[in-house]
């Protein structure tokens, strides 16, 4: 995984919590439990984004990664932004070609917030 991608994610992820705290209680014990919330978040999305590459790579099954990559979506915190890197990290950085995702595809599609 790119560090591009790694940066994309804590950037992405701290501001998804830093707008929950914002909505929040100001306590130290908020702020804790926000944190930890938001450093489980990071490993979970370093571990699935890894094991989408890994699995991408093996099997290059264009069904299989969109599934993949579908199931990520319904993540909390997922949006747009993480989406295009984390595609762009298999199609560009794996060089798995045969990945071809519209702009305009429900992949890309997030609730505004």
């Amino acid at each position: 995984m790119s560090d591009n991608l790694v940066e994309v994610l804590k950037v992405e992820l701290k501001k998804f919590y830093y707008k929950n705290f914002r909505r929040r209680g100001k306590s130290l014990k908020t702020l804790e439990l926000i944190k930890e919330c938001y450093n489980d978040q990071f490993d979970f999305y370093l571990s699935e984004v890894n094991n989408i590459i890994k699995k991408s790579i093996e099997s290059k099954d264009e069904k299989l990664v969109m599934k993949l990559l579908s199931d990520l979506k319904k993540n909390e915190a997922c949006n747009k932004k993480i989406m295009s890197f984390i595609i762009n990290e298999l199609v560009v950085e794996n060089k798995l070609e045969f990945l071809e995702i519209p702009n305009n595809h429900s992949l890309f599609e997030f609730e505004e917030e």
